[in-house]
This record gives C-alpha cells, structure tokens and sequence, in this order.
C-alpha cells in the first residue's frame, strides 16, 4: 500500500485517484443533464416552429434518452473505477465512451438530415 495508507482498509489507494473518478462522474452528470436538457428545447421548439411536427419531437426524445443514458453509464463507469481503485487495479474502457458518442453521432447526422430536407 502507500505510504500513510496502512490499515486505510477499503478505500486505500491515493485519494487523487479517488477525487479524480469523482470530478470524472460530474462530467458525465452535466453531459446528461445537458442532453436532456437540449432535448426538452428540441421538442419545445419543435411544437413552436413547426405546431408540433412529430419528428421534432422524436428527436427531442432521443437526446433525453440519451441524456438518461449517459447518467447511467456514467455511474457505472464510476463504481467500477472506484472499485478497481480500491482493488489497486484499474483497467481503462473505452466501450462505454463510444456508446455515447455514438449515440451522439447519430443523432446528430439525423437532425442534419432532417434539418436540410425541411430547407
């Protein structure tokens, strides 16, 4: 263990690891939020401009699903670093990164579709 660590039991380790995992789940918490956020200005906006055109608000759904989305992933992604942490173990993943990217990748290239076929 770390020197000063000795008998520190289940949370060894060095607490910037720690500190870091948790401003990493804040990130991912302002992501989501952010994502549902737009999605609920998406569908709004939609039922404004267009008097609630059906696949604006497919759109505003999706990213509010993908908001929910990214906050589970992002606590997931949490505990297991936390617990690798503690285990003096971490093992980087990058597969939980890309599903949400990917997510936001297809979203987006669906709304700029949409978006030049209504001009």
């Amino acid at each position: 263990m770390a020197e000063g660590h000795e008998g520190a039991g289940k949370d060894a380790g060095d607490p910037r690891e720690h500190l870091a995992n948790e401003r990493t789940l804040l990130a991912w918490v302002r992501t989501g939020f952010a994502l549902i956020s737009v999605g609920i200005v998406v569908e709004r906006v939609g039922i404004l401009v267009r008097g609630g055109d059906a696949l604006s608000g497919l759109f505003g759904l999706l990213l509010a699903v993908l908001g929910c989305l990214t906050l589970v992933l992002g606590a997931y992604q949490f505990r297991r670093t936390r617990r690798q942490l503690i285990e003096g173990r971490f093992v980087p993943a990058s597969t939980i990164y890309s599903v949400v990217v990917a997510g936001g990748l297809a979203l987006g290239g669906c709304f700029v579709v949409y978006a030049l076929l209504l001009s």
